[in-house]
């Protein structure tokens, strides 16, 4: 896999860290607010969805929802977004939101008690946990957990029913992907985006920190991509730096989508405080 810069401009939404192509724009999600916004291919807001106003609110990283994953689904005869919380604290990061594109209706779930199962069938220290990343294929939901790199697969209809209380169980696989380091740091699965016949794009990046809660210096970012038939229980992934005139940019890609072009996407930054920027790319596989 081999991509190219084409574009890039500066984001009016802060923090992304989801991001889905839809109707000809961008919806995006931030991990330090609320709202769900839309922007054109030029990263200019058009709309704050379920608002009046342009406005996107802030909130401290103790308060804040940690919104850091969605993906498109077909649920309820409806195409709808589903946004999920990394979980990364058992308090105010477990909520998601399925929004329903064709009316913005809103409902929300509470995500804890999947986590905790997921958790605890799996043997996954809370420290460890950072859901960074989602995505669907045919009804299979996907959850990335970036502390450990993991997988979790459940199927859609069955997480519903769950978060719903029509059934108390549900069953899930759990993958390993493993990583190269990048210039001696590890790198942590960020952004998903997924197509028709099963190929899974990702982000990863890496930067120095000792947890998943506290951020780090940046060291950069890379693209991988696998297919759904490569799940296994462990699995290796080879990848591309993010490169920009030839050398590594200690940037964050948090977010990863395909446009209708097979061959083109939009990747998006987040770093820590600085102003979030959009990539046009093509890439080659």
């Amino acid at each position: 896999m081999k991509f190219k810069l084409i574009n890039s401009f500066p984001i009016d939404v802060p923090a992304v860290s989801g991001m889905e192509f839809y109707d000809g724009n961008l919806i995006m999600i931030s991990d330090s607010a609320n709202e769900i916004s839309i922007c054109n291919q030029f990263g200019k807001l058009v709309k704050v969805i379920n608002s009046n106003s342009l406005k996107i609110n802030e909130l401290l990283k103790k308060d804040k929802a940690d919104f850091e994953a969605s993906t498109l689904i077909n649920f309820d005869s409806s195409r709808c977004l589903l946004v999920i919380g990394s979980g990364s604290t058992e308090k105010n990061r477990n909520t998601a939101k399925l929004l329903y594109l064709d009316s913005d209706l809103e409902i929300q779930f509470d995500l804890l008690p999947f986590y905790n199962s997921i958790r605890t069938k799996y043997e996954v220290k809370i420290n460890d946990w950072n859901i960074e990343a989602l995505a669907c294929h045919h009804n299979r939901l996907f959850f990335f957990n970036r502390g450990t790199n993991a997988i979790f697969e459940v199927n859609q209809f069955d997480l519903f029913n769950f978060l719903e209380l029509k059934n108390t169980t549900f069953v899930s696989n759990k993958y390993n992907l493993k990583l190269n380091q990048l210039e001696g740091c590890n790198l942590g699965i960020s952004g998903v985006n997924t197509d028709e016949f099963g190929n899974f794009f990702c982000t990863a990046s890496a930067e120095k920190t000792r947890d998943w809660y506290n951020d780090g210096e940046i060291i950069g970012s890379v693209i991988t991509t696998f297919n759904i038939q490569e799940l296994k229980e462990e699995f290796t992934l080879e990848y591309e730096p993010f490169i920009i005139n030839e050398q590594l940019e200690p940037i964050k890609l948090e977010a990863i989508c395909q446009t209708n072009d097979r061959n083109r996407f939009f990747v998006a930054s987040d770093n820590d405080g600085e102003k979030s920027m959009l990539y046009e790319i093509e890439i080659a596989f």
